[in-house]
């Protein structure tokens, strides 16, 4: 399915929210043809309790997707913005270090950067696994274990660096770690079907004028397909248009040009 998330996201809501409403509307019409009029009118007060303490319920549940998958979608910014102020801030110490390692710690780092722009974001877009293991950031390891600090303060900045160097493998972890990050199929399946059974609810209340109830039901639905909607998109925060992007990285690498 996240392959939809591909789709512009204009495109995507349209048909969405369209099918959406669509199929409620025709089930409301279906469903008045099946019941006579008169019978929903006398259930209208049994049906509109019911449809209170329902909608308590689903609104309970829906705000708890919703605070989960936007806290995943935080959670993967800031994983991204700690890799890449680790990346800025190995670059700058560098200067500190032994002229003679210096420029391979800047190359390796600034492939390192390259590679997760160019690479890896690109297949975390596409919704495809990144290996929490990376050759370019073993390679910014092997060159870090070629330098030789004399001095007190390449000394004092070389132990800052591998400080660093430990907090960039650990925030790669996590942006590795929240891009895989997903809803479960259980609470899916309870959004989904909740969601079924509140538009049903709609169509329970009686009222002679179809053109008022089928307005209720669609805008309704609308609502409930733009909130389905907002929870598949934050759930994966590095698919599609409303993604994580490597802005940050790109600045990381505007600083070494720099």
């Amino acid at each position: 399915m996240l392959w939809l998330l591909q789709v512009p996201p204009p495109i995507l809501v349209t048909l969405w929210v369209v099918g959406i409403v669509g199929l409620s509307i025709g089930g409301l019409v279906v469903f008045r043809k099946a019941v006579s009029q008169t019978r929903l009118e006398n259930a209208n007060a049994v049906s509109g309790s019911v449809f209170q303490l329902a909608g308590v319920l689903y609104a309970v549940l829906v705000g708890f997707v919703v605070v989960v998958v936007w806290e995943q979608f935080s959670d993967a910014e800031d994983a991204s913005a700690l890799e890449a102020s680790a990346v800025t801030d190995l670059l700058r110490d560098s200067a500190a270090l032994p002229a003679e390692s210096r420029s391979l710690i800047e190359e390796s780092l600034i492939r390192y950067t390259r590679t997760v722009i160019d690479e890896e974001f690109p297949l975390m877009h596409r919704g495809e696994h990144v290996d929490e293991r990376s050759d370019a950031l073993d390679a910014v390891w092997q060159t870090y274990l070629t330098v030789q600090p004399q001095t007190r303060n390449e000394i004092a900045f070389f132990d800052h660096a591998i400080v660093r160097l430990n907090d960039l493998g650990a925030a790669r972890k996590m942006r590795v770690a929240t891009g895989d990050a997903y809803v479960p199929g259980e609470l899916w399946i309870l959004l989904i079907g909740g969601g079924g059974v509140m538009m049903a609810f709609t169509f329970l209340f009686g009222t002679p004028d179809l053109l008022v109830h089928s307005l209720a039901v669609g805008l309704t639905s609308a609502l409930l397909a733009f909130v389905l909607y907002l929870i598949f998109a934050l759930e994966h925060p590095y698919v599609g248009a409303l993604s994580v992007q490597p802005t940050a990285f790109v600045h990381a690498l505007q600083y070494s040009s720099g």
